[in-house]
């Protein structure tokens, strides 16, 4: 070196000893200004390495010990003046190094907070991320592993999120600036490191799962257990951002980790969790990943998959065409590890967070995909979580349970899952039984399982199943025949049907009140699916197995009981199938009408028998003892059920049993329900002094019922030739006395059936020894005559018209005798007008 170089070397240093002086002014603007003029002077001089080297060595006491200055402003400039040296102006060297890093650990790198700005504290954290980028791969920075980590494991615990999402990127870049050397270190890291997962925004939480994934990379074994709880946990973000970042993280574990298969049914769950995720974008990922992690896995294995490789190459014969089927390398990749993954399933299944149970379903789908016929001896361990987890709130998550018992229907053979669903059925059933049960049977091959239909079915007919009142149960129910339904085939001797029909009619007789849908129209679709020509034929076919089965102790039901429930549906429902089944049907009406039974029971079956009576036509058209059966169910119900009880329930089941028998007594054509007037004669005989007591009940509506029953009887008593003068004498008094009633509808009622009485009167009673009879008949008309309503003058009107046809004479001399009397003189010219036509 010459004398003018070292002359212009002192000229520098002096320079740059002057400018440094002035960093220790009292003015904190001349302390920022002249870090200004330091770099300043550093840039326009062209100044050689070794100078700089000497220039550093002499100054770096005063420019580093602005990161202490009092001034925030200072310290900001300080570190900014620290950023243009180290990384723009000096060469690679550690030397300079050795003098920062101190001070940044001292500043932001101990456990009390000494850097209290947390702009600073970011500007000092960009210098070290800096730094490791600059001096990454070198051995140059390999000295100052250790501050590094101990300064992030700070910062990453920072209160200030950019510092956070800062510190866990420079956490990533010493990594892979270390890769030989950061393993040292690299779990001291990890706690730190996963405060950041459960922070408030979602970019700090992102980068922290990266961060992770590139930590675990250098870790040992230990590590594994430390981080895939939380990282699990963040499967549940509502962010899709991170929950893709996990996936990418998994998929980088599978394909890079090197301890990776000992670890695999710890790390498949964050990759396959991604496959069913409800957000597009985050599912298409995760499945592109999952193939280069399944084809990676297929080629380190290709000599143990061989066979597999070069011969099954097809899918299943009935593989779901909505469904792609796996790679090789992705399902085995599984059924290796699902024995360590199901227990998992089925414990997360039940668990008491929402968001768990639903990503537990998703990665459940993922499973018994990949797993096929292999998940059979994992079955054990997971339905009963599944059966639990059907009934979630969240209909996402019952979508998958159904998806994922749907595809275990499609591979583990009926004969091993059925061991396994039908006992738990059997045992203590609830609706989400039920729900897995049908969406196997859903999945399950036709023609693998329509000939053990029967084995399903023999279970759910069973009464403490099928006869459930649970409003999600019946629905349940309902679509598990549907799905029975579509896989029937006809068979020999099967039972099938009869369950079916029994299970549907069960849901329909004690359907919940808010199932609309469950109705008597479901029998409809059961018939088609039976092959049937119509509803009318499988009542026809099954009803005379389901009334034996129901005819259990019907004396002991009560209105709540199922056979009650069923029986008045059949009674109302089944038309002509009812009336090819009289004997069985008056077998448990004897028992369950009678007047010992429970009184809601018996009115309940007598509306129901009502509205079969209504149908006359066609519930009794293909009936062949319909008389005797008539005559027994008055004989033995009707007459029993007629007799007065005191008590406000007993006047309501006398009202009701005479509608039942007003409604069957009422004419229908081609139905003839009396064989002849020997049939009908004890008949009258027993009903009528029972319905001439009801007409003086206190009821009004049974005293209606009574006197039109009355009519509907003489009617017939007269199509049988057996109407004669000592039936009519005892009946028209108790009418008469009907006119006097203090309900104007029971007036109005026995007025025109007194009209009908007399009709076709025997002509006995024409006769003169009768005349005492027309004279009470006639003058109590008369009074009545003049009522204030018209429409009661116009119907005393008709029976006095028809008085005249049985004692004109009579009649004529009472009624010009009593006219002058009379306000309806209008009324009595007609009736003499009509007399001497």
């Amino acid at each position: 070196m010459t004398l003018s170089e070292e002359k212009a070397d002192d000229d520098v240093m002096k320079i740059a000893k002057k400018i440094c002086s002035q960093l220790q002014s009292e003015d904190r603007k001349q302390r920022k200004r002249a870090l200004k003029e330091f770099q300043d002077f550093i840039t326009k001089e062209n100044i050689s390495d070794h100078n700089l080297r000497n220039i550093f060595n002499e100054t770096q006491v005063y420019f580093v010990n602005t990161l202490r200055d009092k001034s925030e402003e200072v310290r900001e400039a300080g570190v900014e003046f620290l950023k243009f040296l180290i990384i723009d102006i000096l060469p690679i060297n550690d030397f300079y190094l050795t003098y920062v890093f101190p001070a940044m650990v001292e500043r932001i790198g101990s456990v009390e907070l000494i850097e209290d700005s947390e702009e600073i504290r970011l500007c000092l954290l960009l210098l070290l991320s800096e730094i490791i980028c600059k001096y990454s791969n070198t051995q140059q920075l390999k000295p100052f592993l250790n501050d590094s980590v101990t300064i992030l494991c700070e910062t990453v615990k920072d209160k200030f999120p950019a510092i956070k999402e800062k510190s866990c990127q420079c956490i990533v870049f010493l990594a892979k600036g270390l890769p030989k050397d950061f393993h040292l270190q690299a779990e001291s890291l990890i706690k730190p490191v996963l405060t950041c997962f459960n922070h408030q925004r979602y970019k700090v939480r992102d980068e922290g799962i990266k961060c992770i994934g590139e930590i675990l990379m250098h870790c040992t074994y230990k590590a594994v257990d430390m981080v895939m709880v939380p990282m699990a946990e963040k499967l549940f973000d509502q962010i899709p951002v991170v929950r893709r970042t996990v996936a990418q993280v998994a998929t980088k574990w599978l394909t890079e980790y090197r301890d990776r298969y000992s670890y695999f049914h710890k790390i498949l769950p964050l990759l396959l969790t991604g496959l069913n995720d409800e957000v597009p974008e985050t599912r298409e990922e995760a499945i592109k990943n999952w193939k280069i992690v399944g084809k990676q896995y297929q080629e380190e294995n290709e000599k143990d998959l061989k066979d597999e490789m070069d011969f099954l190459i097809e899918p299943p014969k009935y593989y779901f065409p909505q469904l792609t089927r796996p790679s090789l390398g992705c399902r085995v990749l599984v059924q290796r590890h699902v024995g360590k993954i199901a227990p998992a399933i089925a414990n997360e299944l039940q668990s008491w967070q929402a968001d768990v149970r639903f990503r537990c379903s998703q990665l459940l789908c993922a499973i018994v995909l990949h797993s096929e016929n292999l998940l059979t001896m994992h079955l054990q361990s997971i339905l009963p979580a599944m059966f639990s987890t059907a009934r979630d709130e969240d209909n996402r998550v019952v979508e998958n349970i159904i998806r994922a018992s749907e595809i275990i229907g499609l591979f583990v053979p009926f004969d091993s899952w059925s061991k396994l669903v039908l006992p738990q059925i059997e045992n203590s059933p609830h609706y989400g039984h039920i729900t897995v049960l049908r969406s196997l049977i859903q999945g399950c091959p036709k023609d693998l399982i329509w000939s053990s239909l029967e084995q399903i079915t023999d279970v759910l007919k069973e009464d403490a199943i099928c006869c459930s009142r649970k409003k999600k149960f019946q629905n349940e129910m309902i679509k598990c025949v549907e799905a029975i339904c579509l896989k029937y085939q006809e068979k020999e001797n099967s039972e099938v049907g009869y369950h079916l029909f029994k299970i549907m009619l069960s849901a329909i007789a004690l359907r919940d009140v808010e199932n609309m849908h469950i109705n008597i129209e479901l029998l409809d679709k059961l018939s088609i699916a039976l092959n049937l020509e119509s509803t009318e034929k499988l009542w026809q076919i099954y009803l005379k197995k389901l009334l034996k089965e129901i005819n259990a102790d019907p004396a002991s039901w009560t209105m709540f009981t199922a056979q009650c429930c069923l029986f008045d549906v059949i009674l109302s429902s089944s038309g002509v199938a009812l009336g090819e089944n009289l004997n069985d049907v008056l077998s448990i009406l004897r028992e369950v009408l009678d007047t010992s039974t429970d009184a809601e029971c018996r009115l309940k079956i007598f509306l129901a028998l009502t509205v079969a009576f209504e149908h006359k036509e066609t519930t009794f058209k293909n009936s062949t003892n319909l008389a005797q059966f008539f005559e027994q169910l008055i004989n033995d119900v009707f007459v029993p059920s007629l007799v007065w009880h005191a008590g406000r329930t007993a006047e309501a089941m006398r009202t009701m049993v005479t509608t039942c028998l007003k409604t069957s007594l009422s004419p229908t054509t081609d139905v003839d329900l009396f064989a002849d007037g020997n049939t009908l004669k004890p008949l009258l005989d027993k009903l009528v002094p029972l319905l001439l007591s009801l007409m003086e009940d206190a009821a009004w509506k049974s005293r209606l019922l009574a006197i039109e029953c009355m009519v509907l009887l003489k009617q017939n008593a007269v199509q049988k030739n057996i109407w004669d003068v000592d039936n009519l004498i005892k009946v028209y008094p108790e009418m008469i006395k009907r006119l006097d009633d203090p309900t104007e509808k029971v007036r109005e009622g026995s007025t025109r059936a007194l009209r009908q009485i007399f009709e076709d009167c025997p002509e006995d009673f024409k006769a003169q020894h009768y005349k005492a009879h027309h004279e009470l008949i006639i003058d109590t008309l008369l009074v009545h005559f003049d009522d204030d309503e018209d429409h009661v003058q116009e119907l005393i009107t008709d029976v006095l018209k028809i008085m005249a046809e049985i004692n004109k004479e009579l009649l004529v001399t009472k009624l010009n005798r009593v006219k002058p009397l009379l306000r309806n003189q209008k009324g009595s010219d007609n009736i003499l007008k009509c007399i001497e036509l």
